[in-house]
């Protein structure tokens, strides 16, 4: 080679040499990214309504707080143990479980009948959230193409901040028909979401992940978004 071919060769940065596109994003990916954007509209319903339905039972401003807050503490706490089932029974399993926990949650919380029912379904809510949130990002790691996983990610992330923003609006428009009616929607919603993952997700993601090692080639688990998964 010419030391002018030389020159032109070291100067062309190694990354684009024969790069080949991008893998697309697979279909599975886009099924846990229509689930996640249904979780969030639904959570953005409920959640202008939340603090008020606690307040109608007879209790104050910081009642009403720990109402939303036993939510994010029952997360908090039951993290550990949704990753250990992840690796225990399998992502798909974890996450519909999850889903059809808060389902049940939630449609327990618009039956209601004192604050600590309501309390005490709020943070089984938070439970179920904690499945479904750790079991969604194991699979995005797992199921994406190295180099799709970023964008499989933020694609994940950002249906679930548009859901966020475009459900309180809808949940606005709905407390005219009583504040446990966005439950009920929210419930059905999550139910919906439930199924699609567990009819559309395929059986990739019922196998159960590897621990380190075991070399099945399992991607690990990835931690959840800066996201308030619901």
């Amino acid at each position: 080679m010419s030391p002018a071919g030389r020159a032109r060769e070291a100067g062309t940065p190694r990354a684009t040499r024969g790069a080949s596109p991008a893998p697309p994003i697979p279909a599975d990916i886009w099924v846990l990214v229509g689930a996640a954007f249904i979780v969030a509209i639904g959570y953005g319903i409920v959640a202008p309504v939340l603090p008020q339905f606690a307040e109608s039972f007879g209790l104050g401003v910081t009642a009403s707080s720990i109402v939303v807050s036993a939510f994010a503490f029952f997360r908090l706490v039951s993290a550990p143990a949704g990753g250990r089932f992840v690796n225990r029974f399998g992502e798909r399993p974890v996450y519909v479980i999850g889903l059809l926990i808060v389902a049940a949650s939630t449609f327990a919380v618009a039956l209601s009948q004192s604050y600590w029912q309501l309390l005490l379904f709020r943070g089984l809510g938070g439970l179920g959230s904690t499945m479904f949130t750790v079991s969604a990002m194991a699979l995005i790691v797992r199921m994406s193409p190295p180099r799709a996983r970023a964008r499989s990610t933020g694609l994940y992330a950002t249906s679930f901040l548009l859901g966020n923003i475009a459900g309180p609006v809808l949940g606005g428009f709905m407390a005219g028909l009583g504040m446990r009616v966005p439950f009920v929607i929210y419930a059905v919603g999550l139910v919906i979401a439930a199924a699609v993952v567990r009819l559309k997700l395929g059986s990739a993601g019922a196998r159960p992940v590897a621990a380190p090692g075991t070399g099945d080639g399992a991607a690990p688990t990835a931690a959840a978004p800066p996201a308030a998964e619901a």
